[in-house]
């Protein structure tokens, strides 16, 4: 596994410039466990790191704490010494929420995504309020907008296509694509999107699918049975 199967690029490299003479190396947080942070190296490499008290005291807010998703730069401990995030790379894209009660902080729900996917269903969970919700938040990330409508196995397929043609027409931008992950129903047009470098994150409500569409994607067996 290389840097740039992680979404590394250019940019991030230009970033990172000054802190590689240190020798600090680059790394991708994927895990997030309040204390400390999985993070991701070169060759596939995973560390549990904690946070330097200069990130936590440079940041303004909790959104600009390191997040799920971010590069950052890590100082590799040795012995009995801890591996410590130095310093969070600039973002590309951000997808975030106003975080949850009558706070106006904002949530960073995953950073560098460039791709959010919205797992809804034709039926109980469709709901084009929280839709719209999803497609403005989408739109402050710079992310490109996925729409699977799963369980496709459970509507009759007027059901599934008229939740399609709702979402087209209240964003045209958005892919949307009809899937079930009991049949394998239009699940390898998801991977078609997919490539290395490319992050995807999964958002919609708990039950619609959501771990069953990422683990047919990860390999599980499913044949495609098309519309």
């Amino acid at each position: 596994m290389t840097l740039n199967d992680l979404g590394w690029n250019d940019a991030f490299a230009k970033d990172f410039a000054p802190f590689e003479k240190k020798g600090w190396k680059p790394a991708r947080l994927i895990r997030d466990n309040k204390i400390t942070y999985g993070a991701l190296l070169e060759g596939g490499e995973e560390y549990e790191v904690i946070m330097s008290g200069k990130v936590y005291h440079d940041a303004t807010c909790d959104a600009e704490l390191p997040a799920v998703g971010d590069w950052v730069a890590l100082e590799i401990g040795t012995g009995d010494l801890d591996t410590v995030i130095r310093a969070r790379l600039p973002r590309q894209t951000c997808f975030s929420r106003k975080a949850p009660g009558k706070s106006s902080e904002e949530q960073v729900i995953a950073a560098n995504v460039d791709i959010v996917c919205v797992v809804t269903d034709a039926g109980g969970d469709f709901n084009p309020r929280r839709m719209e919700r999803f497609f403005t938040l989408i739109g402050k990330s710079r992310s490109r907008a996925v729409v699977l409508i799963n369980k496709s196995d459970l509507y009759p397929k007027e059901q599934n296509d008229e939740a399609a043609r709702f979402i087209r027409e209240l964003s045209p931008d958005a892919t949307v694509i009809v899937t079930s992950a009991v049949d394998g129903r239009n699940v390898s047009d998801i991977a078609k999107i997919l490539s290395p470098g490319i992050s995807i994150t999964f958002v919609g409500s708990s039950g619609v699918g959501k771990s069953s569409l990422i683990n047919a994607l990860l390999g599980e067996e499913w044949q495609d049975h098309g519309e």
